[in-house]
């Protein structure tokens, strides 16, 4: 088992030679997603985690940060413009993508391409569940051990323990450890 870490720990330090990119030794990079640093930032992914083939990682001046046993799964984009940091046990279903950076709204004085941007960053704290076909936009924080449905727009911030679904995403439900109820 030493072998087979070690071994990874090489591979990675070859595939990643000279760039602001760290991978623990006991996670799984699949050789076919993309990890780009691109206009600087960093991306770091922690322990026991599984990055499947076809995802990717694009910092655009950002920071990504993954914490341990985490899984992001094929055709998932996430970016670091403003920061993106996701906690431990996060599972991140397929095609979902994550945008830490927004557009200014322009005027006639000034186009849209000239307006700007802002950049929040987005959080996703520990044990949260990531549906397929989620967008995950600037300036939210999705609290612990909540759950996102498939589809779902998340561009406002969402509570601990809750299941969101919809475009814009609403909690639907907060679980409590005696059950769970509606949320009104």
């Amino acid at each position: 088992m030493r072998l087979i870490v070690f071994g990874r720990g090489i591979g990675f330090a070859i595939r990643f030679l000279g760039r602001p990119i760290r991978v623990h030794p006991s996670s799984s990079v699949s050789m076919r997603s993309v990890m780009r640093v691109c206009g600087g930032g960093t991306i770091t992914i922690g322990r026991h985690c599984q990055i499947h083939p076809l995802s990717m990682f694009l910092t655009y001046g950002g920071d990504i940060r993954i914490g341990d046993n985490c899984s992001v799964n094929p055709f998932t984009i996430i970016y670091g413009m403003g920061g993106t940091v996701i906690g431990d046990g996060v599972r991140i279903a397929a095609h979902t993508v994550i945008v830490p950076e927004n557009h200014n709204a322009g005027t006639d004085e000034l186009p849209l391409r000239n307006a700007g941007t802002t950049k929040r960053g987005i959080r996703i704290d520990d044990n949260v569940w990531i549906g397929a076909g989620v967008r995950i936009l600037d300036g939210v924080r999705i609290g612990r051990n909540t759950i996102v449905g498939a589809g779902s727009v998340v561009n406002t911030s969402l509570p601990a323990n809750a299941t969101a679904v919809g475009v814009p995403a609403k909690a639907i439900k907060l679980r409590e450890s005696a059950g769970t109820h509606d949320v009104p």
